[in-house]
């Protein structure tokens, strides 16, 4: 006995020792990358500059200069200035590619995070508030920097930053020619492919997406010109008639500064990854600064002359998978130590058999409880339908926010088989288990938050973007991670295991419910009504087996209720850094 133990300390140390290790050669290969990085630029002679620009309402917008160090130097505004505003979920670090083929043809590139974005605070407005932060940013660059012809602005952007500029190049006169990738100029034809707005609902910034103007409404023949759409016949996410629509409102087909190239076959992302589309831009920017030979009406003839400059950018994933691995194995080893040393120990002392009922007792009180929970879980999900058919119709804030919330609520006071009131129940789990769900997060809590630490400081000594976990979304972020987790935790608490099978049925009936009030038109994009229902049905079945999942694991960690946190926090962090942020 005293070996094993030994045994297990020599293992977690062991593993302890190898998470240090690599959380080192993590860091160490960021740092690396990141001088490599910055010797990069300094060898190209290019000037790599945060900024941030505080908007009206508090917002903050964050972005990086790109430009060559000689024309960073000028003080005569005479620099041709290209504002690069990036799709949804995208960030100011990306499309670096496109923004070197700029720098190194003479132009000073602006590239920017939206609202919700990255390290840009405030939430999404969706299109409503974008394109005036846009106006305060030129304003800023205007009285920040010397060098760039902020009065001759370009403009290049792409799909959501497209709709953004599609009715910024209309409103702000300092645009002077744009180049637009499979711009989202209509919102109503985007809701047709993508129920966005019963998904999300009303937010801070968002009351009816229907009401928010676009670049159907704001932009027309006078207010917009010398502009380059390009779009791929093959994208599904916003379909090429928006652009050939928006070509028309413009009488494109009558006029020489407007022109339209649909990429035959492209889709959303290959568009953007085309050497042949690029080089359509290149050639548009081209012509309006600096060679005005360039026959902007036969694009194709002129890009043959277009030549895009080999791109060495320094990359290496040692350091993201580094901390990866490193997280792993300190989560084992502090896994090991509080089984072994804390869990189990604890686990002994607690009795092992709790106040049995009579059998015939026991069967009615059994069958009560499962009558009692169950109503209460599809009653909630009706009251909670009801309510946000009325004050915010949102599959989001209503079924994976609210409904969780007060349906958890309710069910704490509805007492187990075995407790004769919710409060001896909740007595007994502070006695028994509090001391097991304290530890057990704690196995979760430390690797995750060293994670979060390091993933983010190397981030930074990348110029990469990082993961922004506090932020105004971090809150509903843990809300739809956690909250139907616990929520099923809850109902299902001290169920003989052959009764778990009714999670997959009580949520699909739930879900049902909400949505008669909450409607979610199909996604034609997804296969319309087949997938709507396959996507609800397999919702049940995902939660039961995540649930199956924890119960499993919960046999060595002695607490289901934070084992929770361990399946759904990596997706937390997911979210988090992948989603555009509308709280």
């Amino acid at each position: 006995m005293h070996i094993t133990i030994i045994s297990y300390k020599k293992l977690s140390l062991l593993l302890i020792v190898v998470g240090i290790v690599l959380s080192a050669v993590s860091i160490l290969s960021a740092v690396s990358l990141g001088i490599t990085r910055l010797e990069f630029f300094n060898e190209e002679n290019i000037v790599y500059e945060k900024f941030s620009v505080k908007m009206s309402d508090g917002a903050s917008i964050k972005g990086v200069l790109y430009v060559d160090k000689t024309l960073y130097s000028f003080n005569n505004n005479s620099v041709p200035m290209i504002l690069m505003l990036n799709g949804i979920n995208a960030r100011k670090e990306d499309n670096i590619n496109k923004a070197y083929q700029l720098v190194k043809r003479g132009f000073s590139v602006f590239s920017v995070e939206q609202r919700g974005h990255g390290e840009s605070t405030g939430p999404s407005g969706f299109l409503g508030k974008e394109p005036y932060d846009m106006v305060e940013v030129l304003d800023y660059i205007g009285n920040q920097y010397n060098f760039p012809n902020i009065s001759h602005t370009a403009l290049f952007a792409f799909s959501y930053g497209g709709g953004i500029g599609a009715i910024l190049q209309a409103i702000d006169s300092r645009i002077f020619t744009t180049v637009l990738y499979h711009p989202l100029t209509s919102l109503n034809l985007f809701l047709d492919i993508f129920p966005f707005q019963n998904l999300i609902g009303t937010t801070t910034t968002i009351n009816r997406l229907e009401e928010i103007q676009d670049a159907f409404d704001i932009a027309n023949e006078t207010n917009t010109e010398n502009l380059l759409l390009i779009h791929g016949t093959g994208d599904t996410l916003i379909y090429p008639n928006s652009s050939i629509d928006f070509y028309s409102l413009l009488n494109g087909d009558n006029r020489t500064d407007i022109e339209l190239k649909l990429r035959p076959g492209l889709s959303h992302s290959a568009n953007e990854y085309d050497q042949t589309s690029l080089k359509f831009s290149l050639a548009w920017f081209q012509y309006y600064y600096f060679n005005s030979s360039i026959d902007i009406s036969n694009l194709e003839s002129e890009i043959t002359h277009i030549y895009l400059f080999p791109l060495a950018y320094p990359k290496s994933d040692i350091s993201e998978n580094s901390i990866i691995i490193a997280s792993v194995l300190f989560f084992i080893a502090i896994s090991i130590l509080a089984i072994k040393f804390k869990i189990q120990p604890v686990w002994e002392k607690i009795p092992g058999e709790k106040s049995p009922f009579d059998e015939k007792i026991a069967n009615e009180k059994y069958k009560k409880m499962i009558i009692y929970r169950s109503s209460a879980y599809l009653l909630t999900a009706l009251i909670t339908g009801i309510f946000c058919s009325i004050f915010n119709v949102s599959l989001m804030f209503g079924y994976f926010i609210l409904y969780p919330i007060v349906t958890l609520i309710i069910l704490l006071f509805i007492p187990s088989e075995l407790h004769s009131n919710w409060k001896n129940e909740w007595r007994s789990w502070i006695k028994h288990d509090f001391l097991l769900f304290f530890y057990t997060f704690l196995t979760i809590l430390i690797p995750m938050v060293l994670f979060l630490i390091i993933y983010n400081l190397n981030a930074t000594i990348m110029l990469k973007s990082f993961i922004p976990i506090i932020n105004t979304s971090l809150f509903i972020s843990l809300a739809i991670g956690l909250g139907s987790g616990i929520m099923d935790y809850m109902y299902l608490r001290e169920f003989n295991p052959k009764h778990t099978y009714i999670l997959m049925v009580i949520r699909l009936a739930s879900l049902l419910i909400f949505i008669i009030f909450v409607p979610i038109p199909p996604y034609p994009l997804l296969g319309g009504v087949i997938s709507l229902i396959g996507f609800f049905a397999l919702f049940g079945v995902f939660t039961f087996y995540i649930r199956q999942l924890v119960m499993y694991l919960s046999k060595f960690y002695k607490s289901s209720l934070a084992l929770y946190c361990l399946v759904m926090c990596p997706l937390i962090i997911f979210y988090v850094k992948i989603f555009f942020r509308i709280v």
